[in-house]
Order: structure tokens, then sequence, then C-alpha cells
């Protein structure tokens, strides 16, 4: 009997998610699987060969760069389509632009949706059938807090993606000369504590080594930065595929995170877990709900605290080894890919019950611009929702009255809106590079910190008076991005 169909759409394939979805296919061909599964990659040109190389198994499930009329045919033939939901320029894009046939649908969000720029917005949620979250931390948004928001918090379940155990197999300590505190994840502060390195150097451990495995595109900033520290500290690895040989050397996995971060399921905390190593990480949302402190791990509220824990852990063999195995036992018993799997299909059960219906993605606004394309102003905004009132006001003025206190508001954005990726202005710009507003407010952001722009190696202009230069030459009618301009030079 052939499987009722899950189409996943993703623009592309990170890290974290080509392993979960990767996992999602290996277990559709499997006798215990109810439903099959295949994916939509709609942007072929960010497409790594990382992620090609991993799905070549099961290429004949992977539809990449294909034709909406293809897209629209693939889900006539789907039962559930799954669209893997963050704050991308392409995400948002298709939702608002493609049109839909009537459809069973699931916005998987790989968030925690708690803060700008990776929120959770009223539009996706009531987009969706149910509004699946892969950390429970999500359920701290006000979306899903008031009573007012009943209908919103009846569409949120939560996923719990496994470890890939046939991946690791059979993890065995090796011998090593050093303390070993690892590191394996993004390398970008928009994901990583921003005093990383400062903190780990402070660790005053004999013959303590920071291994550091991943990339991202604060990874050069990082290893220059680390070179103020002793020399034998920081040991980064880059990418690394055989991440097992790393795990096997490790005494600590050290995991602080930026308060702020965007993340959720956090694999890479669960495969040390799976490895028999005490993590230890910061109490924010995401990690408390993957960590029992003192149990599975250790959680800690400061730079201090997280410097002791090391140290604590250093001197007590025993107490490593007690957190370990209890990580492992749980990782074990609880990430095991057909418990994972099958408490899914549990939910796509669920979603099978509802009738197919058509939907259009509720937009904050509509173009009114006849004369200038501002399509990517328009999705940046959408993709803030309820937390994007400066942009949303500084877009509904077109130019006129006074601005200068809604600018300033922009000028002095936080830094987490500033990164090259994850929903950030300089995201949607490199997407969107005729846009206007885009531009503009780039310019207002580099008014601030003229640096901001420097170590982005993307297409957008690298002054303040070059983007004040575009938006005037792209919206040659608006006043204000002509006084703006004239001032700046």
């Amino acid at each position: 009997m052939k499987k009722p169909l899950v189409l996943h759409i993703t623009p592309h394939l990170p890290g974290g998610l080509g392993r979960i979805l990767f996992s999602t296919i290996k277990f559709s061909k499997s006798t215990a699987a109810s439903f099959a599964h295949e994916i939509v990659i709609t942007d072929k040109k960010h497409l790594t060969m990382e992620s090609r190389k991993m799905f070549s198994e099961y290429s004949d499930c992977l539809h990449i760069g294909k034709s909406d009329s293809f897209i629209k045919e693939k889900m006539n033939k789907a039962e559930i389509i799954q669209i893997e939901w963050w704050n991308h320029p392409l995400v948002n894009k298709f939702l608002t632009n493609f049109t839909f046939p009537p459809s069973r649908i699931i916005l998987c969000c790989h968030v925690n949706g708690l803060s700008r720029p990776s929120i959770i917005t009223k539009s996706a949620v009531d987009f969706s059938d149910i509004f699946l979250s892969t950390t429970k931390a999500t359920r701290k948004h006000p979306l899903f807090q008031s009573e007012a928001n009943v209908r919103h918090r009846e569409k949120l379940r939560y996923v719990t993606y496994p470890v890939d155990f046939e991946r690791f197999g059979t993890i065995k300590p090796k011998a090593h000369d050093n303390f070993n505190v690892g590191y394996v994840g993004t390398l970008d502060y928009s994901k990583i504590y921003r005093n990383f390195l400062s903190m780990s150097a402070a660790t005053n451990i004999l013959k303590i080594k920071f291994i550091i495995c991943g990339y991202g595109f604060d990874k050069e900033k990082i290893k220059i930065e680390a070179q103020k520290y002793t020399a034998e500290k920081f040991h980064f690895m880059g990418f690394y595929e055989n991440i097992k040989s790393i795990l096997e050397i490790l005494d600590v996995f050290g995991y602080p995170l930026n308060p702020k971060h965007y993340g959720s399921g956090e694999q890479a905390v669960h495969e040390a877990m799976y490895a028999g190593l005490p993590v230890v990480a910061f109490s924010n949302p995401a990690e408390q709900e993957i960590i029992s402190h003192n149990e599975t791990g250790i959680l800690v509220n400061n730079e201090q605290s997280y410097i002791e824990a090391i140290k604590t852990l250093y001197n007590n063999p025993a107490e490593r080894t007690r957190i370990g195995i209890n990580a492992r036992r749980h990782i074990m018993e609880q990430f095991n890919p057909l418990r994972c799997f099958q408490k899914l299909e549990l939910t796509y059960k669920e979603v099978m019950k509802l009738n197919k219906r058509s939907r259009t993605f509720k937009k904050l606004i509509e173009s009114n611009n006849t004369s200038t394309d501002d399509l990517g102003a328009r999705l940046f905004i959408e993709s803030l929702g309820s937390q994007g009132s400066e942009f949303l006001e500084s877009y509904k003025r077109r130019g006129e009255g006074s601005n200068a206190d809604i600018n300033k508001i922009i000028r002095e954005v936080e830094s987490e809106m500033k990164m090259r990726t994850k929903g950030s202005i300089f995201q949607y710009l490199y997407f969107f590079p005729e846009d206007a507003y885009l531009n503009f407010w780039a310019g207002l952001i580099s008014q601030k910190d003229k640096k901001i722009l420097k170590h982005q190696h993307i297409s957008i202009p690298k002054t303040t008076t070059q983007c004040f230069e575009k938006a005037a030459r792209i919206d040659s009618k608006n006043k204000e991005f002509k006084s703006y301009l004239e001032h700046s030079k």
C-alpha cells in the first residue's frame, strides 16, 4: 500500500535542518514508517555540496529549483505540506507569493521565536493548520500565552527530532593529554555568546584546551580575536564531518550561547549528551528544555558561573562521569529514531483528519508603490510582525513629515538585527539589493556603526553614503532619501 506523502518545502538545507530531514527520509524508507517524505528545495543556488552529498542515496526524494507548476503538482499529490519555517527572506517570499492549492499545512518552526529578528508572527500561525515547534521554549511566546490566544495555542505542537545513532555508532573515549572542552556549532555572534573567548580564556586550568568546530560568518573574526589569548588554549577545527572523533577526545562540552539566540532543538547538544559528555550551557529558554540541571548537564546564569562549572568538572572526574552517564541514558531513551518519528507521525495522523482547504497568507501591508520594487522591505516588515513597528512606520510615511524619531530608533537597532543572516536587514538586502527602503535602513544603521558593513562579503553598499545614494536612485521621488544623502557627503 502506498504511503501518504508529506512534502517538505525549504529554500535550502542548512546543517541542522539537513541532518533532521535526512533522518526523516531515512526513517520513511523503513517498514515502521506510515508516511513517505519528499523535499522541495526552492533555491538551488544556496544548496551546499555537503547537503547534496548527504542526500545522494535519496536523490529521488529531492526536487531542487523546480518551477511553480511542478511544485503545485507535487502539492496536489501530497496529503500534507510541511513548510520548514524560520525567518528567511525566501521562506517568507514563498509563503506570501505562492498560490497554494487546497492543502493541509504544517509550519515546522526551527527557531525558538522569542527574540528579533527570529520572531514567530501571528500571520505565520494563522496560515498553518498545525504550528509544529522544535522546542517547547516556544510556548513562552506571547502568541501562545494569553487566554485571548486560545486559537493559536490549540495549533501548537512539538517535535523532537532524534539523534542518528547509526551515524555515530559506539563512541569510546580516547586517551588525550589535555583537559578538552569542546564547542560544535555556529561561529556567529547571533548564536554564540559574545564573550565566549574571554570567558573561556579566564578558565584558569592547567593544560585546558578549547576545541572549536563549526563555521559561520564570524568564524575568521573569532579566530583573529583568539590571538589575544594564550595560543595553546584555542584550537579551531573548522567544519568537521567526522564529529565522532572530536567527541571521543572531549572531557566537557561547553555550549554558551547568546541570551537572545534563535536556536531551538540544538542537535549538537543532543549529540554531545549521546557521547556521554557533561554539557555546560547558559540557562536560556531553549537550553532549559534540553538539560535537567545537575542531572543531565549544568545550566549557569553568568560568565563566572560558567567558569566555575568548568573548574568543578575538572576537579571532580566522578561528577563528570555521573552527569555524562545520565545524559547518555536520557538521549538513548528519549531520542531514538523510532520513538521520535512515531510520535511525530501521531501529529501527521491528526492533521490527516482535517480537510484540505484553500488559504492565503495574511499580509500586514500590500504594495502601494508602483514606481519601485519594495517587496524586500515589505517581507522584512512582515517577518517582524508586531515587533517591527519602527520599520512599518518608516515605510508608511514615504519620506513625508518629520521622521527623525523613527530613524533614531532604526539607527540604534540591536546587534542581532545587524547580522549577515538569520532574518537581519542585511540578509534581506542580499536577496533584494534593489529595494530602496532596505538600502535606506542599512544606511541609517551604518551611520551608527560604520564597521557593520566592513566585514560583509556580499553585494551590498559598503558605506553610509553609498546606501543613501542607492536608495535615492531607486526611489527618486522620496524627499527623505535625498535629504539624508545630501547630509552624508
